[in-house]
């Protein structure tokens, strides 16, 4: 690559070839999108400086990034970023890469607060990893919030975007598995319970995408043999740490649901699931009595 003149417009027609060898499916979005970011460009303006030579640090940099992606690594990961509900987080090796789909969660969050319209409301977001949940939910609505996971990685990056993104909300970040990372200093019922808990079951695992089996943490995927692993851990206590008339919102697997509706079978209130954009079932809504 550096015995010649090289430009981005050599280097893209170079990519797309070698990472479609690669069994990459997004070739030219990657390509684009890495030449963008090694150069320190809006991607789109990649074709505006086509012809432009590139300097051998430049290349020595696009030769790393065209080589992780060609080994899978994840194009977030390279970038550093994820775009979720209309903002670029912060996302590394170890982290969960965000979802379009665990939008919804956030949607129905907001849907619930807006309805309710409580005062200094608690949001309490369980597995919270990049803090894509609970930093979008205070972004739009002003709530106190508490993001806990088993990961100090992901707690430092959900921190750092909480400051990038919302410097000025209030939250608290918890080391630990599920309520028990809670401290007696914090609430003991919050007005809403967010979790896109793991819920992949042990024998998917090989059908996942290989960026995704490879590289993002199996802690944050996966969920035993019949993947009601983690619901099975939230629904002990869920009842005790939600006020009347609070909601816990899950996001679910499509095709688990029922199973996972039974694990919450003994909660004392209205459950009903509801779908995405697609149709699947995605977010499962548990609803206490406002009296009890």
């Amino acid at each position: 690559m550096n015995q010649e003149v090289w430009t981005p417009l050599k280097i893209l027609q170079w990519a797309v070839p070698y990472l479609t060898q690669k069994g990459i499916k997004t070739v030219r979005l990657d390509a684009e999108s890495l030449i963008a970011f090694a150069l320190g460009i809006d991607r789109l303006k990649v074709y505006l400086q086509f012809d432009r030579p590139l300097n051998p640090s430049e290349l020595d940099l696009l030769r790393d990034f065209m080589k992780r992606r060609a080994n899978h690594e994840p194009l977030q990961y390279i970038l550093g970023r994820r775009e979720f509900h209309g903002n670029s987080f912060m996302v590394e090796p170890g982290v969960l890469i965000p979802r379009p789909e665990t939008e919804h969660l956030v949607e129905t969050a907001l849907e619930y607060l807006k309805k309710n319209n409580w005062e200094s409301p608690k949001i309490l977001d369980l597995g919270t990893g990049s803090g894509c949940i609970a930093i979008s939910i205070a972004k739009a609505y002003q709530v106190e919030v508490w993001g806990v996971d088993l990961s100090q990685k992901a707690l430092e990056i959900a921190g750092k975007n909480a400051n990038v993104l919302h410097p000025g909300g209030y939250y608290h970040w918890r080391l630990g598995n599920w309520f028990e990372a809670l401290t007696q200093e914090d609430p003991e019922k919050y007005h809403v319970i967010v979790s896109n808990p793991p819920y992949v079951l042990e024998r998917e695992k090989e059908d996942l995408d290989e960026e995704i089996r490879l590289f993002e943490p199996e802690e944050a995927l996966f969920a035993g043999e019949d993947g009601l692993k983690a619901y099975q851990a939230l629904s002990q206590v869920l009842e005790q740490r939600l006020i009347p008339g609070g909601v816990a919102l899950f996001e679910l697997h499509s095709h688990n649901v029922e199973k996972i509706k039974k694990t919450f079978e003994g909660f004392p209130g209205q459950q009903k699931v509801l779908p995405d954009l697609q149709g699947l079932p995605r977010v499962l809504c548990l609803e206490t009595s406002s009296i009890r």
